[in-house]
């Protein structure tokens, strides 16, 4: 099994991730051209970020909020402001070192920022590496809605190494895995299947596991991104599991974490398209998640479908009043269906 593994989208966008990556970083941001650079991080991985600006020669470390909370447009206005009393320019590269959260706002700002500069992308958890600090798509929350404001705009650099994962926690490293089952859920039959012969290892935290994982997250993202960057077909399909993951999300605000609330919309949309998804895809999807480490029951004070039917309805992703979701009609193979409140009820009932 490869020990690392590089990925391109055209000819601007390099993904490297890997053993060793972190010491390849001086030399990529150098090969962008950047007048200089400006680091922004997630506070609990503060040290790593001191030690990648040192590297790199940047002219400023920027903390930015943990979590959702860095998403919102306050926050956004703060850190412009602090990049023009650092000196920030057009030809600043912007560096984000943190989870998908800090991927999601830094990459936003970086397309807004003298209308865009360079963007490196440092996903320090299994959830910005499998998914968010991919593809391009950046934003921030509005009124309670999730990414209800952003861009699409590819990072110049994503580079990850698995040594920035040790002091990850449990729950949020397995939850961020729930990505590349998603992923597998509705695109890939053969990677779902190497999954759950993987699942034992990636419980474990096995290096060499992990890696196959986020490779297989990477490959099957990015050959949806490259074919539909701006989700006007097939990369709806990545959606799968957030129509009610971020009601469920927006409802619970902040108490349930992203990750755990993907897993829980993954089996409540299957569930709520029974007459499309067969039970034992349903019931195959939940063992496999059981056996990566991750609950999916919906908190009872958050299965509220009326409340959630509010919130989807509010959604990005709604189109001409229709909520749209995607569930595996068998693994590996995505259907769109319509999530209707008899459908949501049926989910919870």
């Amino acid at each position: 099994m490869d020990q690392r593994f590089e990925f391109r989208h055209g000819t601007d966008s390099r993904v490297r991730i890997g053993p060793g990556a972190e010491a390849e970083l001086p030399a990529a941001v150098h090969a962008l051209g950047a007048a200089d650079a400006v680091v922004l991080h997630d506070p609990a991985v503060a040290a790593l970020a001191e030690r990648l600006a040192g590297a790199v020669g940047a002219r400023a470390v920027l903390p930015v909020p943990s979590g959702e909370t860095c998403k919102q447009l306050p926050v956004l206005g703060r850190l412009t402001s602090e990049l023009i009393a650092v000196g920030a320019s057009r030809g600043t590269a912007l560096i984000a070192v943190g989870g998908g959260s800090v991927s999601d706002a830094v990459g936003f700002l970086a397309s807004i920022w003298m209308r865009g500069v360079p963007l490196v992308l440092c996903p320090t958890t299994t959830l910005a590496l499998c998914d968010a600090a991919l593809g391009g798509k950046n934003g921030v929350d509005h009124d309670g809605l999730k990414n209800l404001l952003g861009t699409v705009r590819q990072p110049d650099l994503v580079f990850g190494d698995l040594d920035w994962l040790t002091t990850l926690p449990d729950a949020p490293f397995r939850e961020g895995l729930v990505e590349v089952v998603k992923k597998a859920a509705v695109l890939d039959r053969a990677h779902f299947a190497e999954l759950e012969r993987l699942a034992p290892y990636l419980y474990a935290r096995r290096a060499p596991a992990v890696l196959a994982a986020i490779e297989m997250a990477v490959a099957m993202k990015m050959a949806v991104v490259q074919g539909d960057e701006h989700e006007q077909d097939r990369r709806r399909w990545l959606n799968a599991g957030h129509t009610i993951g971020h009601a469920l999300e927006s409802l619970a605000a902040g108490a349930l974490r992203h990750g755990q609330c993907v897993a829980m919309g993954l089996l409540a949309e299957c569930r709520a398209a029974a007459d499309v998804v067969p039970a034992a895809v349903t019931a195959r999807l939940g063992a496999l998640l059981q056996a990566i480490g991750v609950a999916a029951a919906v908190p009872a004070a958050f299965a509220d479908p009326r409340a959630l039917w509010e919130l989807a309805g509010k959604d990005k992703k709604v189109q001409r009043g229709r909520v749209v979701m995607v569930v595996p009609a068998a693994i590996g193979e995505g259907r769109v269906v319509e999530l209707t409140p008899e459908r949501l009820a049926h989910a919870f009932g």
